[in-house]
C-alpha cells in the first residue's frame, strides 16, 4: 500500500513538473513562429509566392484537365474506349475465369521425419 501511495505521489509530481516545462517549450515555440511569420523578408516571400501560383495556376488547370480528358477517353492500352458501338452496348459481359495450372505441384515429405500412410 506504501509503494502505491509513493508510486501514485510521483507521478502526480512528475506530471505537474512535465506539464509546465511542456507549457513553456509550447509557449518558446508559439512565440518563435509568430515572431518568425510578422518577418517582413518572409512577408514578402510569402507574397511571391502567392503570386507565382496565381500566375501559373490557369496553365496547370488546362493541362490537368487535359490529362484527365485523355486519360477518360483511352485505356490502359492507349485505344480509345470513349464510343461503345450499338452492338456491344446491349451485350452481356463475359464472366472471368481464371486458368487452372496445368500440372499440380508435388510435396515431398519432411527429411527425417515419420511417415504416415
Amino acid at each position: 500500500m506504501v509503494k502505491t501511495l509513493f508510486f501514485a505521489s510521483g507521478a502526480a509530481v512528475g506530471f505537474v513538473l512535465g506539464t509546465r516545462a511542456g507549457r513553456q517549450t509550447y509557449e518558446k515555440m508559439r512565440d518563435q513562429s509568430v515572431e518568425l511569420w510578422h518577418n517582413p523578408a518572409v512577408k514578402e516571400k510569402v507574397s511571391d509566392a502567392t503570386e507565382t501560383v496565381k500566375d501559373k495556376a490557369p496553365k496547370l488547370q488546362q493541362k490537368v484537365g487535359a490529362l484527365a480528358k485523355k486519360a477518360t477517353h483511352h485505356g490502359a492500352d492507349g485505344a480509345d474506349t470513349s464510343a461503345i458501338t450499338a452492338s456491344t452496348a446491349g451485350a452481356p459481359l463475359e464472366e472471368a475465369t481464371t486458368p487452372t495450372p496445368a500440372a499440380e505441384p508435388t510435396v515431398s515429405p519432411p527429411m527425417g521425419g515419420k511417415r504416415t500412410p
